[in-house]
C-alpha cells in the first residue's frame, strides 16, 4: 500500500486536526491531503511517472511535507536534498539520483542545474484538487536519501513504502505515541532522522507535528512551551545546545520524552539533561539503512540501562554479530560487526557494486534480546529465508550484554590502530567527557615522524571553564589502556560538523596533522 495513503486515512479520521506546522504555516490533515493531491496531479502533467525520481530542495516545512506525500501520491520517488550542500554535492546527488526535476521552498533556489525547477507553490497551484492515488506495493520504492558523506561521496539509500509503514508503526508501538501526542521535528528532513523519526510516523499516527527550519535552541524552547510538545528527537549536538540555554525560562512540563541518537551520547551528561529539561532522555541506535529504526530504549524504566543504546526492535529487525574479518558469529558480550536484517532495512543503494560490498549471505541466526518478541519472527524485504539470509553490514562495532542490551562501541572507520593496539575513539571521548569543564571532545589518529599513529584528543571547554592538557591526560591514565592515553591535547572553539550535526572526523583529522 501506498504510504501516503495514511494523510488521506487522517483526514477521513480527523479532518480538522493539525497535521503539520511551521513557523509561516499550518495544514489540517483535509488541506495536507489536498495539497499533496495538487502535487501529485501537478507532476502528472509534467509527466513524471510511477518510479521516476524527484528531488525536493526545501527546509522543514509545510512546503516539504506536501510535496513529499505529493510525490509518493504520484508513484514516484522523493529525494530530499540536503540543504547544506555546495553545488557541486548538490550536482552529484541530482545526477546520481537520477533527478527528473526538482521542487523548491521558493524561487530563489539556484539548485537544479539542467534540470527543470518549480516551487511548490507553482506545483500547488498547477494541480487539480484531487488526485487517485498511484497504488504501490510494500516492496516498490518510495524515497531516496543520501548519507551525509562523512567517509566519502554522499550514499544513496532506498526505502520502501514498506520500510516507511514498519518504521512508523514500531517506532509508535515501542514508544507508546497516540494522537494525542504533539512533536517537534528539529532534525532536517533531507535527513533520516528528521524525516522517519517524527514527520512519517506522526502522519501515520495523524498526530501533530511542528516542523523548525532550522535548529536554534531558543526557538525550539519556545516552540515546546507554546505547543505543548510531547516528543522531540535531537541529536547530541542539538541537546548540548539546550544546556547552554536557560531552560528554567521555559515551560517545559509537556514534554515526555526526548530521544537522542545520530551518534553517542556521552553517557555522563544523560542526568544533568533530563533534571534541565524534566523529562526521560531515550536514546537510540539506527541507520539511514534501517529506515532508521534498529534499536531503542523505551520509556519504561526496565526498558533503560546506562551506557546502552537499548534493546534491538524485534518486531520488525534481526541482529546479528560477527567477527568483522572472519564472518563468524561472535559469543554473547563479545564485541563484533552489527548486521541487520528485516522489515526496516534497505533493499538496496544506488550503486550496485555498494550494495553487494554491503549486503552478505549469512545463516538465520540472531542475536537473542530479552524482547518479547522470539528472534524467529518473520522478517519482511530481508532477501530471502530458509538457511541463509541477507544481512546488512552496518560497520558499526558493538555488544549484546546478558539482559538484551545493545551497546555500541564504535564506527570500524573511525578506529585506529597504534604501535601497542587498536585503539576506539568514542571509549576514550566518555572518559574525557566525564571532566565538568568538557563541553565536546573527538578523538582522531594522528600522525608523529617517530612514533607512527597517536592519539590525539580535540576538546571544547565550557564557557568560562579552565581546563589544560595534563589534567584531561591524567585522566585517561587512571581509566585507560596505556596506547589509549592521549598524545596531544588540542583545544578548540568549535568542532568541524557534518550537515546534520556529526563531528566531521574526517576534516578534525586534517586540522590536527
Amino acid at each position: 500500500m501506498n504510504f501516503a495513503n495514511c494523510v488521506d486515512r487522517a483526514a477521513r479520521n480527523a479532518p480538522d486536526g493539525r497535521a503539520v506546522a511551521d513557523p509561516g504555516a499550518s495544514l489540517t490533515f483535509r488541506d495536507l491531503s489536498r495539497a499533496s493531491d495538487r502535487v501529485a496531479s501537478a507532476l502528472d502533467s509534467l509527466g513524471i511517472e510511477p518510479g521516476d525520481r524527484v528531488a525536493v530542495a526545501a527546509p522543514n516545512g509545510v512546503a516539504f511535507v506536501a510535496t513529499h506525500l505529493g510525490i509518493l501520491k504520484r508513484g514516484a520517488l522523493s529525494v530530499p536534498l540536503n540543504q547544506r550542500f555546495d553545488e557541486r554535492q548538490a550536482e552529484y546527488v541530482l545526477s546520481d539520483a537520477d533527478a527528473e526535476l526538482v521542487v523548491t521552498a521558493g524561487d530563489d533556489a539556484t539548485v537544479g542545474g539542467t534540470r527543470p525547477v518549480y516551487t511548490y507553490a507553482d506545483l500547488r497551484d498547477r494541480g487539480e484538487p484531487t488526485h487517485e492515488t498511484v497504488p504501490r506495493k510494500a516492496d516498490d520504492e518510495a524515497e531516496l536519501l543520501y548519507t551525509s558523506g562523512t567517509t566519502g561521496a554522499p550514499k544513496g539509500v532506498f526505502h520502501t513504502h514498506g520500510n516507511l509503514a514498519a518504521n512508523a508503526r514500531a517506532l509508535a508501538h515501542y514508544k507508546k505515541w497516540s494522537r494525542e501526542d504533539v512533536a517537534l521535528t528539529a532534525c532536517p528532513c533531507f535527513h533520516v532522522t528528521g524525516l522517519n523519526i517524527t514527520t512519517t510516523p506522526f502522519l501515520e499516527l495523524e498526530a501533530t507535528n511542528h516542523l523548525l527550519p532550522e535548529w536554534d535552541p531558543e526557538t525550539a524552547l519556545t516552540a515546546i512551551e507554546q505547543y505543548e510538545v510531547t516528543y522531540t528527537f535531537l541529536i547530541p549536538t542539538m541537546v548540548l545546545d539546550l544546556l547552554e540555554a536557560d531552560t528554567d525560562a521555559y515551560d517545559l512540563s509537556s514534554l515526555e520524552t526526548v530521544g537522542v541518537g545520530g551518534s553517542p551520547m556521552p553517557a555522563e551528561r544523560i542526568d544533568e539533561v533530563e533534571d534541565a529539561l524534566g523529562c526521560a532522555l531515550l536514546q537510540g541506535y539506527g541507520l539511514t539503512e534501517t529506515t532508521p529504526l534498529a534499536a531503542f530504549t523505551r520509556p519504561e524504566e526496565a526498558g533503560r540501562k546506562p551506557g546502552s543504546v537499548g534493546q534491538p526492535a524485534s518486531e520488525v529487525v534481526d541482529l546479528r554479530i560477527e567477527d568483522p574479518d572472519t564472518g563468524e558469529p561472535v559469543e554473547q558480550g563479545e564485541r563484533g560487526e552489527l548486521l541487520w536484517a528485516g522489515d526496516t532495512v534497505t533493499p538496496r543503494y544506488t550503486r550496485d557494486q555498494l550494495t553487494a560490498d554491503r549486503f552478505v549471505r549469512r545463516p538465520a541466526d540472531v542475536t537473542a534480546t530479552s524482547d518479547d518478541t522470539g528472534p524467529d519472527t518473520a522478517t519482511v524485504g530481508d532477501g530471502g529465508t530458509g538457511s541463509h539470509r541477507r544481512w546488512l553490514r552496518s560497520g558499526d562495532i558493538g555488544w549484546v550484554d546478558d539482559d538484551g542490551f545493545l551497546h555500541v562501541v564504535d564506527r570500524l572507520a573511525d578506529m585506529f590502530t597504534t604501535g601497542c593496539g587498536d585503539v576506539h575513539p568514542r571509549e576514550i571521548e566518555s572518559v574525557i567527557y566525564g571532566l565538568d569543564a568538557v563541553e565536546s571532545v573527538a578523538v582522531v589518529d594522528s600522525r608523529d615522524d617517530v612514533r607512527g599513529t597517536t592519539v590525539t584528543a580535540v576538546v571544547r571547554t565550557r564557557e568560562g571553564a579552565d581546563l589544560d592538557g595534563a589534567t584531561v591526560v591524567r585522566a585517561c591514565e587512571r581509566e585507560l589502556a596505556d596506547h589509549e592515553v592521549p598524545d596531544r591535547v588540542e583545544f578548540v572553539d568549535d568542532l568541524p560538523t557534518t550537515a546534520t550535526g556529526k563531528v566531521d572526523r574526517r576534516r578534525l583529522r586534517d586540522l590536527v596533522r
